[in-house]
């Protein structure tokens, strides 16, 4: 196998791809070999030989228009070779004759996404595209920065647990299978013997063995010792993030609780395409990463690996109960604890959970490349995976309870499902049995207009099956529907002092914004926007109680029982 992976590079226009051959070997020459051909033929001959030759392609870019076939038609044919491969389509500035082809092939993932030509300077408009796709292939494929080592049983439910943990929560990090010299070698630095449960290692060698999710992220992440804030907001999901951003960058002291992980459903979303201001898309981990970056800036802060488990209140004050026994005293809360994906009722299924059955998407490439999976859901969530494993599985099947695909999903997504030919689609069926050794190998399923049972080879099972709100904990603290989704506003049906605000729930002071409320959109961007307008009218709020109580000035400790005021962020 060649060190270098390539990039390899398709324009007939022989000087516009002499002068693209040049700029990228100057800027990425180091790190890939750069090739270049000039027909369609060539190339997909080239890159035939290229994976005969076990040779690593990180970068595909082709020109839109060329004689023997369109630069997408080249890059649907070159996938076919290089799954994993980054797919770019080369067009000209002011080309509208290009516009179909580009949302067309970003829509139904056929490219990834595309560069102008001309692009001088290459430092503006070559360059930063470019690293981009290079940096998406080397995070999937050849991942180095390791701040954490988890050494675990492969498979297991609980080492796949402790990695999505520090995925979702931005703590780049390493496995290393129990058994192997790798892990042995770790082991024998810490002083830790190898009695089978997991260990992560630190960056300053601390060894934790079989470490609980609270300890692991203290020893990660930010623990504030001080609870009292002027907003606590439970859930960093994306209405929690932008409610955390908004809050904190106007002044207000504010905590985030989060159970799990950062980002909620949106974090597993593999690629959201209908983002305001992402024409290429964007992954909902990256997407996510960068709000609670941006809310940490401001100086939010974080509490992870909690749960909250009552709420209630205290004099003017919102008293929110942790599971470690702490509380967090606040003069306003905002809940947006999201929904959580409904388990699959079968019998035995969760033995193999985090060991070929999962609940998100967040499935590394290398984990299902060349295998059979399934995907059972009939959402946009599902579809949306199902075409990101499609990349890489051998075969993918969609398993729909439902008789028909374009009643809970979109019809993008539905065209892009029927025109990928390793996916089969399987309505009005459902999942009867699982069966495996160690690991999932197998399912049965029984067609429920003809009854009739079969099974289907599978070495993972992705389940996206419908959503249920999380406020078990909020008891009856706020009015909720029928269903477990917070009223709010206007829909609120208790006896109230006042009429709520938009947001607001029947608890004064408490709103709800996101997933977990009653009639909301289930759609990120409504959940952004959600939680920003809470923002507004949690100002609102307060300033009403601040001329209730003319003590009470924004940023001093006097707005608070105990006084205090939480640190600001160490950059």
């Amino acid at each position: 196998m060649t060190e270098r992976p390539a990039i390899v590079i398709l324009d007939d226009d022989p000087v516009a791809l002499s002068a693209l051959l040049d700029a990228l070997a100057r800027r990425f020459g180091a790190d890939y070999r750069v090739v270049s051909h000039l027909s369609a033929g060539a190339c997909l001959d080239a890159l035939a030989a290229m994976k005969a030759a076990s040779e690593e392609v990180a970068l595909l870019v082709a020109d839109l228009w060329m004689p023997e076939m369109t630069g997408s038609e080249l890059l649907a044919r070159a996938h076919r070779i290089y799954p994993a491969a980054k797919r770019a389509l080369l067009v000209a500035w002011g080309d509208r004759a290009a516009s179909p082809s580009i949302l067309q092939g970003c829509a139904f993932g056929e490219l990834d996404n595309y560069l102008y030509k001309p692009w001088s300077p290459a430092e503006v408009h070559l360059y930063p595209l470019v690293s981009e796709f290079l940096a998406e292939w080397t995070r999937a494929f050849r991942p180095g920065l390791e701040l954490v080592k988890v050494i675990a049983p492969a498979p297991s439910p609980r080492s796949h647990e402790l990695r999505e943990l520090l995925t979702r929560n931005g703590v780049p990090h390493g496995f290393y299978a129990s058994g192997t010299p790798e892990a042995a070698q770790s082991l024998a630095e810490t002083g830790v013997l190898d009695r089978g449960a997991p260990v992560v290692v630190l960056l300053d060698g601390t060894a934790l063995v079989d470490p609980s999710n609270a300890a692991l992220m203290d020893a990660v992440g930010e623990s504030p010792e001080e609870l009292r804030c002027d907003l606590a907001i439970v859930g960093a999901g994306p209405a929690g993030l932008a409610a955390a951003v908004y809050a904190a960058s106007e002044g207000l002291r504010t905590l985030v609780v989060e159970r799990e992980v950062v980002g909620g459903q949106a974090g597993s979303s593999v690629l959201i395409r209908n983002y305001l201001g992402f024409p290429r898309g964007i992954s909902g981990a990256e997407l996510m990463q960068r709000a609670y970056q941006q809310a940490w800036l401001f100086g939010a802060k974080y509490v992870f690996a909690r749960e909250v488990a009552g709420l209630s209140q205290s004099g003017g004050y919102r008293v929110l109960s942790l599971s470690d026994g702490r509380e967090i005293t606040a003069r306003a809360v905002l809940v947006a604890t999201g929904a959580r994906y409904r388990r699959l009722d079968v019998p035995g299924i969760d033995r193999f959970v985090g060991s070929g059955v999962f609940y998100t998407a967040s499935t590394d490439a290398s984990v299902v490349s060349g295998r059979d999976v399934a995907v059972a859901g009939g959402g946009n969530s599902a579809g949306q995976a199902v075409l990101h494993l499609a990349r890489y599985a051998r075969r993918v099947s969609l398993l729909v309870r439902g008789d028909d695909l374009t009643q809970h999903m979109s019809d993008y997504l539905v065209q892009a499902i029927r025109r990928t030919e390793n996916v089969d689609v399987r309505l009005s069926t459902e999942i009867v049995d699982v069966q495996g050794l160690h690991h999932i190998e197998e399912v049965t399923v029984r067609d429920r207009s003809r009854g009739v049972l079969e099974s289907i080879p599978t070495q993972l099972l992705l389940v996206m099956i419908g959503v249920l709100p999380q406020t078990e904990w909020l008891a009856t603290a706020v009015e909720c529907d029928d269903r477990g989704f917070i009223v709010t506003g206007a829909d609120v049906t208790r006896d109230v002092a006042r009429r709520p605000l938009r947001l607001e729930t029947s608890m004064p002071g408490v709103f709800a914004a996101g997933d977990v409320r009653h009639g909301s959109v289930k759609r990120v961007a409504s959940a952004v926007g959600e939680g920003a307008i809470a923002v507004q009218l949690i100002h609102e709020y307060l300033s009403e109680e601040r001329a209730e109580d003319p003590a009470s000035v924004p940023g001093t400790a006097a707005r608070l029982p105990t006084g205090g005021a939480l640190r600001a962020p160490s950059a």
